[in-house]
């Protein structure tokens, strides 16, 4: 995780025009890993992948938009985090570049359900290990390729 926190930070200083692609943050021993990026891959809304939590909030208009997480409970291998979408300041001059805002958080091997709450909304999403998209790729071969049905 070191490694990737300097490999993010070196980016962002190289390439200033694309403001920083990714923050990986600790906030205190007991909670889990975060990183946040400006461009992602995932479609928009929550999901979980190979045992990691993504929040994404799918295409914005220009920068300054983000996920602030405003709460992050857990116990008993049960996790929930309450989030808000950052939007830019009134009047502020932003770049005009499309933007795909998400978090991704890793999950550890035991964990069970996963609360994410959207506190602007009120949207509420409940995940378990069933809902890992990983159990499609598990069906894989070791070449990649699907097996026939």
């Amino acid at each position: 995780m070191k490694y990737l926190t300097r490999l993010c930070l070196a980016a962002a200083i190289t390439v200033p025009v694309f403001s920083a692609g990714c923050t990986t943050v600790t906030v205190a021993k007991n909670e889990l890993p975060m990183s946040f990026m400006n461009h992602c891959a995932a479609p928009a809304g929550v999901t979980v992948n190979f045992g990691t939590l993504t929040i994404a909030l799918g295409e914005r208009p220009t920068a300054g938009y983000g996920i602030d997480v405003v709460g992050q409970q857990q116990g008993d291998d049960q996790y929930e985090f309450i989030y808000q979408e950052r939007r830019p300041a009134p009047g502020m001059m932003q770049a005009q570049v499309i933007t795909e805002p998400c978090m991704q958080v890793i999950l550890p091997p035991h964990w069970q359900q996963v609360v994410v709450i959207n506190q602007d909304s009120g949207q509420r999403w409940q995940l378990t290990p069933a809902d890992d998209r990983q159990q499609d790729a598990g069906r894989k071969t070791s070449s990649g390729v699907t097996p026939a049905q």
